[in-house]
């Protein structure tokens, strides 16, 4: 992607970030959500090292966004450059894991700060904010490391995040030169004039204000430094010399009187962000941070807060959990909970189940989204929580139909007395079926009544014990998805066409005409929004199946900004799209008859997520890659419209 090309009165007016980038799907990716995070800043991706020097000399930016991996001949003489040249201004890595003891102690005093792949554009957003600002007044305490502190930690950092392989080289006036080899990312030897080893690499350490250069030419020929490396840089970040900002004419800070607020996020990004923005926008807001579930619910029980901001997904519980845990402890079970998470269905039913969850907001969010509904909060208003797919009647009603109450806010179809014709002795009749409810309820709903001389009568012979029945489906690609790493993501696509495969039990088949075809009929959704009932009408004609077609031509790349982990969208062009076949085990639950006892319709039970998705009909079915389908969406008549599959690894 080449470098955006600014007016010079533009530029002068407003900060930039300047992204690098090698791969054109990744960079319009990554540039998307540079302009959601930071919309008041000019946003230019290079794709390599000399046009983002190039860059850096017009836009004068406030940030770089360096893909790390693959790593990148020469950055660390770039990172130099831009040092003198920008000595101000700020860097997001995004590459490997760096050691986690590193990361936890140094925050924000590092020149280079770091992002994991694959990440949440959450993690991202909140880092790309946080690094930004701006920033409330007891920043000293946090302060955003810039190029000018760049050492010799940070270079390892960014090399091990990398994986590189290579030796960096080390001065420091014009005495003091060493050399530190790294092969994979991880340092395996040091050496200066003096020492070698662990001692080399300690005393480099203590060298006042050290150049680095690189020079691949030389590779790591042994090991003189153990994998606990890490041990030796967290020596000396017991106390570092740039922990602490503080100007002499700076105000004390002022004692706060304001609301309590409690935020439990496993992102320490985003713990920065959220407070930085409640901060700006009430300074007098007393805000305490936690790290783990176990943490937050300690430091609750703790403050006593006027309210909870909590992440669904922790490392060592959830955040359905700690509020059960809030409910059970009579001191906290009026604290109100404003649930924040990525995890759209998990939260969803979190907050339907626990009563203390007032409200919720969808990762990632921009700071006046979070102000505003923090601040109506604040003030006792409770507020809509994601809605919850109402559940799909039961196959066959375990009450008598004058039982049966219409339930709030749902569709409810009354059913109808049947009046079917008397049946052979050899087949029993078993109640008819209701509609199911497919689609959630508007939010002003207006109970829907269908007549009972408009519901189809038709008796159903039920399958006792479930049979195993796999289906077929042609699927035309709408988008596919790639991480980070670029490597399958997710798919979209929708039905080619109304008919399917079915390969039906013997028992059954037999039961059957020789030549009977089969098309979509409605689909019912569960509580969570997974696909339940599947209803299959036989049509005169066998099913003929389709071509597939593996060649998936590029028309267009976004950003995928709903979704846990960022991906990459890539849609189609041209008229011959992208087909694969979807292969799923479901149950066979029911045959509906005619009022003449022929087939109406198969009625199967979708037991799971999990298919198989493969581009060659006639191959083996194991041979077929898993899939999970994430999410569907129902057309208008109830139909499978869309579905959106996830690869599973």
């Amino acid at each position: 992607m080449p470098v955006s090309r600014q007016s010079s009165s533009r530029t002068a007016l407003q900060p930039g970030v300047i992204l690098l980038e090698e791969y054109d799907a990744l960079a319009a990716a990554i540039g998307a959500a540079l302009r959601k995070f930071a919309p008041q800043h000019v946003c230019s991706a290079a794709k390599s090292l000399s046009q983002a020097e190039k860059a850096a000399g017009q836009l004068k930016p406030e940030l770089f966004v360096i893909d790390a991996d693959p790593p990148w001949s020469g950055v660390t003489d770039f990172l130099e450059e831009m040092r003198s040249a920008l000595p101000e201004a700020r860097a997001l890595v995004i590459g490997a894991p760096i050691p986690t003891e590193i990361s936890s102690r140094r925050g924000l005093f590092g020149a280079l700060q770091f992002v994991e792949k694959p990440f949440e554009l959450a993690a991202f957003g909140a880092a790309v904010q946080a690094l930004l600002g701006p920033w409330h007044e007891s920043e000293a305490t946090t302060a955003r490391g810039v190029l000018r502190d760049l050492g010799i930690l940070d270079i390892v950092l960014l090399h091990c995040a990398a994986k590189a392989t290579l030796v960096v080289e080390v001065r420091a006036g014009a005495k003091n030169f060493g050399e530190i080899f790294i092969a994979g990312g991880e340092i395996v030897d040091a050496k200066t004039r003096r020492a070698a080893g662990e001692d080399a690499l300690r005393e480099m350490l203590d060298w006042n204000n050290p150049r680095m250069s690189e020079d691949k030419g030389v590779a790591p020929t042994r090991r003189t430094i153990g994998r606990d490396w890490p041990q030796i840089f967290l020596e000396s970040l017991v106390q570092p010399a740039r922990a602490v900002r503080v100007s002499p004419a700076e105000p004390p800070l002022r004692v706060k009187t304001g609301k309590k607020i409690v935020v439990v996020d496993d992102t320490e990004m985003l713990l920065i962000f959220v407070e930085d923005v409640l901060s700006m926008a009430d300074p007098a807001l007393q805000i305490t941070t936690a790290l783990t579930g176990e943490e937050g619910v300690k430091e609750i029980g703790r403050v006593m807060p006027d309210l909870v901001l909590l992440d669904y997904s922790l490392p060592d519980f959830n955040g359905d959990e700690v509020c059960r845990r809030l409910l059970r402890d009579k001191r906290t079970a009026d604290v109100p909970v404003l649930m924040m998470s990525g995890h759209v269905p998990e939260m969803a039913a979190t907050a339907a189940q626990f009563e203390n969850v007032v409200a919720t907001i969808e990762k990632p969010f921009i700071s006046d989204a979070l102000v505003d509904l923090v601040e109506r909060t604040l003030k006792g208003e409770r507020h809509p929580r994601p809605a919850i797919l109402p559940a799909v009647e039961p196959l066959v009603p375990t009450m008598a139909p004058e039982e049966r109450k219409p339930e709030p806010e749902k569709l409810v179809v009354p059913p109808a007395k049947p009046e079917t014709p008397p049946a052979p002795e050899a087949r029993p009749v078993a109640p008819p079926v209701p509609a199911p409810v497919t689609r959630p309820i508007p939010p002003t709903p207006q109970v829907a009544r269908i007549e009972p001389e408009e519901l189809p009568i038709r008796p159903q012979l039920r399958v006792i014990s479930s049979s195993d029945a796999v289906l077929g489906l042609f699927l035309e690609v709408l988008s596919m998805q790639l991480t980070p790493q670029l490597q399958m993501g997710a798919i979209r696509a929708k039905p080619t066409s109304g008919t399917v495969s079915l390969h039906l039990p013997s028992a059954v088949r037999d039961a059957m005409p020789a030549q009977i075809g089969f098309q979509l009929g409605t689909a019912g959704l569960d509580a969570h929004g997974r696909l339940s009932i599947l209803r299959l009408v036989p049509t005169a004609r066998p099913f003929q199946p389709a071509q597939t077609r593996s060649a998936f031509e590029i028309g267009g790349v976004s950003l995928i900004p709903n979704h846990v982990k960022t991906r990459v969208q890539l849609t189609p062009s041209g008229s011959t799209p992208m087909t694969v076949e979807l292969l799923a085990h479901l149950e066979l639950a029911a045959v509906e008859l005619t009022p003449t006892f022929q087939v109406a319709q198969l009625i199967l039970k979708w037991p799971t997520t999990l298919v198989r998705v493969t581009l060659n009909p006639k191959a083996p079915e194991q041979n077929a890659a898993k899939f999970e389908i994430a999410s569907v969406a129902l057309d208008k008549s109830a139909r499978i419209g869309e579905l959106l599959l996830s690869p599973v690894r």
